[in-house]
């Protein structure tokens, strides 16, 4: 028995957690400390930087964020690419574009929905993680703030 709590045979480390993990951490940050941690990751490793950056904000974390920085979203993208993004989203999402739009502009995105026909789900990924990176410029800019729903986290 000793023999085996004291082997000091190396053994290669377990991952904990990965990318997601640490991009939910991250998304709990203020975004200037995130922002700063991200360029410290970035100094040594670039490409794990962007794959945490990326997955800090998914799109339907736009769900939990406040209406008038949805608005402000609503004002920077085309109708064309949130069409897409939305027809290839849980229905939360859709509810809460809606909801910051006007009655009008709601009916035409519905059609423009109903138009698309089948999207490739990469298609709506792309969509997608365009607003997103929309919505991250804004909130670096102090347009908006992007929150997470914290009760996700223990």
């Amino acid at each position: 028995m000793k023999k085996n709590i004291f082997n000091t045979e190396k053994k290669s480390p377990t991952p904990l957690g990965g990318i997601d993990a640490a991009a939910k951490i991250m998304s709990l940050l203020k975004m200037d400390e995130a922002n700063s941690l991200i360029g410290d990751i970035a100094k040594r490793d670039e490409d794990l930087a962007i794959k945490i950056r990326e997955n800090m904000f998914l799109f339907d974390t736009l769900a939990n964020i406040d209406n008038r920085a949805i608005q402000k979203i609503l004002q920077k993208i085309p109708n064309d690419q949130l069409a897409i993004a939305l027809k290839g989203s849980r229905k939360a999402i859709q509810e809460k574009f809606y909801k910051n739009m006007s009655q009008r502009a709601k009916t035409r995105l519905i059609y423009d929905i109903g138009m698309l026909g089948d999207i490739g789900a990469s298609d709506a990924e792309t969509a997608q993680k365009y607003i997103t990176h929309i919505a991250r410029k804004l909130a670096e800019a102090g347009d908006i703030i992007l929150e997470i729903n914290r009760q996700d986290f223990v």
